[in-house]
């Protein structure tokens, strides 16, 4: 609703970004929002069924977003951002809202499968942020794309061994993994 969004947008003011994905918004409706005295655009995708499960989408800073391509709300797990950056192809940014494991491992596999479908638009770089829903564990010497800086205290579960088979396969470096992060975080 209007207030919320307002209210939102205050805070935002407080803090510098070009874009900011989001996850978990459960909105009610698929919603584009400019906000006339800042020039700020929000994106965001309904939440899916009753309990309006995930919703992911983007603010856009005004200073950019005469440099977006497009947004597109693929479903209410996965949102694409096509930024023009004085390239031949474009940076190409993938907002995601993961299963969690009660969903099951066949769920799981097939918005990973929808992700890599999203990962073969031709792109100058490609961008894949959000809640991935997984723990990884301590790190294995044989992976590439992992950081140092894994949840060493918690063992991995299946939904983080398919992310870094995710990983693996899409060469995509988990980034949350290479820099450390206070204790219980």
């Amino acid at each position: 609703d209007a207030p919320t969004k307002d209210l939102f947008m205050n805070q935002l003011s407080k803090f510098k970004y070009d874009i900011i994905g989001l996850c978990k918004t459960r909105a009610k409706v698929e919603s584009r929002t400019k906000w006339i005295q800042i020039g700020d655009e929000l994106v965001i995708g309904e939440g899916n069924g009753q309990q309006r499960v995930g919703g992911v989408g983007f603010i856009i800073n005004s200073r950019i977003a005469s440099h977006v391509i497009e947004v597109q709300i693929h479903s209410h797990r996965i949102a694409t951002l096509k930024l023009d950056i004085g390239r031949k192809t474009p940076l190409l940014i993938i907002q995601i809202y993961a299963p969690h494991k009660e969903y099951g491992i066949d769920e799981i596999e097939k918005f990973y499968s929808e992700v890599e479908t999203h990962l073969s638009q031709p792109a100058y770089q490609k961008i894949v942020i959000g809640d991935f829903n997984a723990q990884l564990g301590p790190k294995d010497t044989n992976q590439r794309y992992l950081g140092k800086f894994t949840s060493g205290t918690w063992d991995k579960n299946e939904t983080g061994e398919l992310l870094v088979d995710f990983a693996d396969a899409s060469k995509l470096f988990i980034i949350n993994t290479l820099f450390q992060k206070p204790p219980n975080k």
